[in-house]
């Protein structure tokens, strides 16, 4: 159960960071949009994430252990990563696409199909999840021993702040390749280009998303900062609270 409720609790920070794909619009309205259809509508495509959560959150857990003990750390997290996509890669895209159609109606009229497992932009969402269990997995100790040792404490409040300055950094170097995700599922007519059109495309809206030129200068863009705040917001919450239900259960189970 601690899968299905974490990724629905989370729905609406994840529809704010759809819409900020193909949106230049601060966080604040993003979210504003999210909810602009009522309370309710903040969940929608909701309910197809927390069924692919469940597996999910095997795979982030069991599943990672199994495969890192015979591949190591980064072949656990990598292999982990290549499963995960393939659980959720058809119920995220198609939130994604519905989140998109709740802001601008008709804008994907064939909505990606939430049992399928692969489309466009997967290569990109398995990279994204990489990064993001490396920091469930390879950041969260080593940010927790160094608040330990500015506090001079070990209790359950120095592994919270641990787990969730691991996932924000992963969040934070994740959040360029999430919004490229985005941007791929969300944006139909690339589908139709030729691959190296569709690179182009992919490489111009990096660079239209994250940088400023002005007056011969090239600097990060205002959206840098609102992409990395939100990204945190759905990821460094989201696995934040699945670090936190699996170290209950694994204290709680019966030795």
């Amino acid at each position: 159960l601690g899968g299905p409720a974490v990724m629905f609790t989370v729905t609406p920070f994840r529809n704010g960071l759809t819409l900020g794909a193909t949106s230049s619009a601060s966080a604040v309205e993003l979210y504003r949009q999210v909810f602009a259809g009522g309370l309710a509508k903040g969940w929608t495509g909701g309910s197809f994430t927390a069924r692919a959560a469940c597996p999910q959150f095997l795979c982030l857990g069991p599943a990672y252990h199994f495969y890192a003990s015979f591949s190591g750390v980064g072949g656990g997290v990598l292999l982990t990563s290549l499963t995960e996509t393939l659980i959720v890669y058809g119920a995220e895209t198609c939130n994604a696409q519905m989140a998109k159609n709740q802001k601008s109606p008709g804008s994907i009229p064939s909505v990606h199909p939430s049992w399928k497992p692969y489309g466009p932009g997967f290569g990109i969402h398995v990279f994204r999840n990489v990064i993001a269990t490396a920091g469930l997995r390879m950041l969260c100790t080593p940010c927790r021993n160094v608040i330990e040792g500015i506090t001079g404490k070990s209790n359950s409040m120095t592994t919270l702040a641990g787990d969730f300055t691991g996932n924000v950094f992963a969040a934070c170097f994740s959040a360029p390749v999430h919004q490229l995700y985005g941007y791929t599922v969300t944006t139909p007519e690339l589908r139709n280009l030729p691959a190296a059109e569709q690179r182009e495309k992919m490489v111009s809206f990096l660079k239209e998303q994250y940088l400023d030129t002005s007056n011969g200068r090239t600097r990060l863009s205002s959206l840098v900062p609102r992409d990395l705040f939100m990204r945190s917001m759905y990821v460094a919450v989201a696995y934040t609270m699945y670090s936190t239900v699996e170290r209950t259960l694994v204290a709680c189970w019966p030795k």
